[in-house]
């Protein structure tokens, strides 16, 4: 009778920790040239526009630098992005975004300076 209880707490504790493990490994692959990939350039621009609505400082989009990106319930998108700040000077941002093809989806997870 022990050992079926122990077996059962066993069990849910690995099914309650293995998301949180498997989430924390993310394999993040390279993206190779940004600048010959469209649709890489189009989710840096809607990035910069999905940030812009929250937070009205009214970056506008230059171009996705670098990128990688992951399978994650879709395609997560980890984005060094150029914008132009409200004074004209260039800045650096990363922006970490998940689209969910099948649903066509989009979400924005964070959108950071790295200066």
């Amino acid at each position: 009778m022990r050992t079926g209880i122990l077996i059962i707490i066993i069990f849910a504790t690995i099914v309650v920790a293995y998301p949180f493990a498997t989430s924390a490994e993310e394999e993040w692959y390279p993206i190779g040239d940004p600048d010959n990939e469209p649709h890489v350039q189009e989710l840096g621009g809607w990035a910069v526009a999905e940030h812009v609505k929250q937070a009205h400082d009214g970056l506008k989009f230059i171009n996705v630098v670098s990128g990688a990106e992951a399978n994650a319930a879709g395609v997560k998108y980890r984005l060094d992005i150029k914008a132009l700040k409200n004074n004209g000077q260039p800045g650096a941002y990363r922006a970490i975004l998940l689209e969910e093809v099948r649903d066509n989806e989009r979400t924005l997870i964070s959108f950071e300076p790295t200066n």
